[in-house]
């Protein structure tokens, strides 16, 4: 759960904007696009494995926290 939070907390605007141009996409132009929500879902569980311990501290951060 702290991988979670501490990937929510650094990068939540970048997901939030790739949700939401997947869903206007979808909406404007054709239904396809609404395939990005789980794609986009995959890549955030994704990075949050590979960038976060388990304590929710991005595993490239040198000062610990």
């Amino acid at each position: 759960m702290e991988r979670l939070k501490g990937m929510w907390r650094e990068t939540w605007w970048v997901w939030v904007i790739l949700v939401s141009f997947g869903v206007g996409m979808a909406i404007f132009l054709d239904p396809i696009f609404y395939t990005s929500i789980p794609i986009v879902i995959f890549s955030f569980i994704y990075f949050m494995f590979m960038r976060y311990d388990e304590h929710g501290n991005n595993k490239g951060d040198k000062t610990g926290g």
